[in-house]
């Protein structure tokens, strides 16, 4: 595992351009998407790997924020295309305006955890005012988000990000500027779990979305994406804790739904390592090695064919840390 750590650590780096940027090579075209490229650097910051390199992608995005976006919304970064020179054109879009900036918080968390660069994060707390603005801009009065101001959904994977992204923001306020203002934050997070809680929790798990007028859409566990992969996020972002008989109850549920899938290492058929992240805090240690023995065979010695890309790299590292520390990977 020690040999994988450094080899996929590597290999995301290759795919870090000069400007700092993380690009996912999509097949055709390579494309910046700021949510897989912090997905990626989590893995590299949770070990403290380059972080200079870290630093160079946190200083890309925040010199990309928009001011205000055509949303209307001010500290979102839109996704951009990759031309055959390098060149980054902005896509004037993202997928999310909540889970964009929430993962950037949890970055920078993993980034100072790792790196103690108090500088940093010193020189920019303006900036980063900005983003958790934008996590916060769709936060409705039942205080889950929308994914983002035209797309009326609230999506129980954003909004565990969410949950993270304000608890890490609020860590980072208590570190270096006191408690006084990371309570307004800590607080927040506090009532994004309560309504997760109270308005996405259905009999055995959570309903994946809620949709206009309330609607709730039972999850439907043969079904991968969003529905079942959306039942780990509550365990992976920290809303449940592994301890719980809910988060018990949850992973059971899965690996009745899928109870070999650590066998799915192949590009054809291939599953996400957040999957595997959530079986290392489940201490599901078995089938973490039966994975990521798969994985080392069909993905990393094939030179990492689609769909494997640098945020699936940065995921099995962070499951790699917790497995190897017995923690969350954190820190």
């Amino acid at each position: 595992m020690e040999a994988i750590i450094r080899q996929e650590a590597g290999w995301i780096l290759t795919q870090q351009l000069a400007s700092g940027v993380v690009v996912t090579a999509y097949p055709g075209q390579p494309k910046i998407v700021p949510y897989f490229a912090h997905l990626a650097l989590y893995g590299l910051a949770a070990w403290g790997y380059s972080p200079e390199r870290v630093r160079a992608y946190l200083d890309w995005y925040l010199a990309h924020l928009e001011k205000p976006d055509r949303y209307g919304v001010t500290g979102t970064v839109y996704d951009y295309h990759l031309d055959g020179e390098g060149v980054e054109s902005p896509t004037f879009s993202y997928d999310s305006s909540d889970s964009y900036a929430a993962t950037f918080l949890t970055l920078v968390r993993r980034y100072y955890e790792t790196s103690g660069d108090g500088g940093w994060l010193e020189h920019h707390w303006p900036e980063l005012d900005q983003v958790a603005g934008a996590m916060l801009a769709t936060l409705q009065r039942d205080n889950l988000t929308l994914a983002r101001p035209d797309w009326k959904v609230k999506y129980l994977m954003d909004n565990c990000e969410v949950y993270r992204g304000l608890k890490d923001y609020a860590w980072l306020l208590a570190q270096v500027k006191g408690a006084g203002e990371a309570e307004r934050y800590e607080a927040l997070a506090g009532k994004v779990r309560e309504a997760l809680e109270a308005k996405m929790r259905v009999n055995g798990g959570y309903c994946p979305a809620i949709y206009r007028a309330g609607l709730r859409r039972r999850p439907n566990w043969k079904k991968w994406y969003p529905d079942a992969l959306a039942q780990l996020f509550p365990l992976i972002t920290g809303v449940l804790s592994p301890e719980e008989e809910t988060a018990r109850r949850i992973y059971g549920n899965f690996l009745r739904n899928y109870p070999r899938w650590y066998e799915q290492t192949t590009p054809v058929n291939f599953l996400t390592t957040l999957v595997v992240y959530a079986a290392t805090l489940m201490e599901d240690r078995w089938r973490v090695r039966q994975y990521v023995t798969g994985l080392r065979e069909n993905i990393i010695a094939r030179g990492h064919p689609w769909p494997y890309h640098a945020a699936e790299a940065g995921i099995l590292l962070l499951a790699l840390k917790a497995y190897l520390t017995g923690g969350s990977g954190e820190g």
